[in-house]
């Protein structure tokens, strides 16, 4: 990543959706998740067992970018 570039910069043909990283720990998978249309949360699913994932934006939150997730 070059200095001054965010996660939601388009690259060369990229679409800049903002986006969260998952290591989706138990079905051994990475992901991303991305920000709804309202803007409160970023929604997706596990992309081997489906497993529904929410991360909902708020004040007081965190600027980390990739997150684990334990499936079921």
């Amino acid at each position: 990543m070059k200095d001054g570039q965010t996660f939601s910069s388009p690259l060369q043909g990229g679409s800049g959706k903002e986006f969260l990283g998952i290591h989706f720990v138990n079905c051994g998978t990475y992901g991303r998740i991305y920000k709804n249309r309202q803007g409160t949360a970023y929604t997706g699913h596990c992309p081997r067992c489906m497993h529904p994932v929410r991360v909902r934006i708020g004040p007081g939150g965190t600027g980390n970018r990739f997150f684990k997730c334990f499936c079921p």
